[in-house]
């Protein structure tokens, strides 16, 4: 995995993509503005198709009508090329599209070329985090094991110890079920505990 694509991969994309029926769509402006920040001598292409007259136009077309539009994207010395289908509001191949419709095509083409780098892949694999190496990920999980395991042991109550519960609860459905072993053992661990002064107490 390249460096690139462990940087880009890792980028949280949600907050900057739009929603379409049922096609979400991340924004090509904030996407590459966010491309050069990390990579300023980043480049893209927009790919000129030449007609039977040799006229240039920046879209082909097959011959059943069907329109694409193409995007190079090159960074850090490395190119990806992705070809894209001028589609309408319904996601339908469009076989003589205006001109509005090939630039739309085209911005799409781009963000998904960068997919390529990693940015924003994990949209196209219907997903919502972003993409992370394994030692990233094992490094994360760790953190939250031991975050929640500390929070436990401090409480002194039993009504602490089932808020402390409450409030990680989220993170703890998000842990591989390895490490949700380890949180659960800790918590019910410092709530036996707890149960057992209460009653020594009483």
């Amino acid at each position: 995995m390249s460096d690139v694509f462990k940087t880009l991969a890792a980028v949280d994309c949600s907050q900057h993509t739009d929603k379409k029926g049922n096609f979400t769509y991340l924004s090509w402006t904030w996407a590459w503005s966010l491309v050069k920040s990390h990579y300023p001598s980043a480049t893209f292409e927009k790919v000129v198709f030449h007609d039977n007259q040799n006229n240039p136009l920046p879209f082909m077309r097959d011959t059943k009508g069907n329109t694409y539009v193409k995007t190079i994207v090159t960074i850090e010395g490395e190119s990806y090329a992705e070809i894209y289908p001028v589609l309408d509001f319904k996601n339908k191949a469009m076989s003589f599209p205006d001109s509005f419709a090939v630039n739309t095509a085209l911005q799409r083409c781009l963000v998904k070329t960068l997919a390529f780098f990693g940015l924003g892949l994990n949209i196209y694999a219907g997903e919502d985090l972003p993409v992370m190496d394994t030692e990233t990920v094992k490094q994360e999980a760790q953190l939250n094991i031991d975050k929640m395991s500390k929070e436990f042991e401090q409480c002194k109550s039993i009504n602490d110890i089932d808020e402390a519960w409450r409030k990680n609860k989220t993170v703890y459905d998000k842990l591989p079920k390895s490490d949700k072993d380890k949180v659960m053992t800790a918590w019910k661990a410092k709530k036996v505990a707890l149960v057992s002064e209460a009653e020594k107490a009483a």
